[in-house]
């Protein structure tokens, strides 16, 4: 993937996962909603200036927007967090089967 393409893709991500619209990110970059749509779907380049003042707005580190591993980074922690959720889950399932095993051959 381009760096072009990566600076864009994250600032759109990030700019979706905050809630913040093309035009309130305008607002705060001092640009139009024209100009940010048009980057967003890659027409449009932003300048090292315009990268500076949308991740000021955005409120993350410059270099956030030019990670290629973001994605990655995010997949890998949803990964973890299934593992977890799995073994919590297994968990339960065993102590409760033992549970009712035991209640069973109680009542035998």
């Amino acid at each position: 993937m381009s760096l072009e393409r990566t600076v864009i893709d994250n600032i759109k991500r990030i700019r979706k996962e905050k809630h913040i619209s093309q035009e309130r990110l305008a607002e705060y970059c001092e640009t139009s909603a024209s100009y940010i749509g048009l980057m967003e779907t890659y027409k449009n380049v932003p300048k090292l200036s315009t990268i500076e003042r949308i991740a000021d707005a955005l409120n993350v580190p410059p270099q956030e927007l030019f990670r290629e591993d973001a994605d990655a980074a995010e997949a890998e922690e949803r990964t973890r967090r299934s593992a977890v959720f799995r073994e919590k889950l297994k968990s339960s399932i065993l102590k409760e089967m033992d549970q009712k095993l035991t209640e069973l051959l109680a009542s035998l």
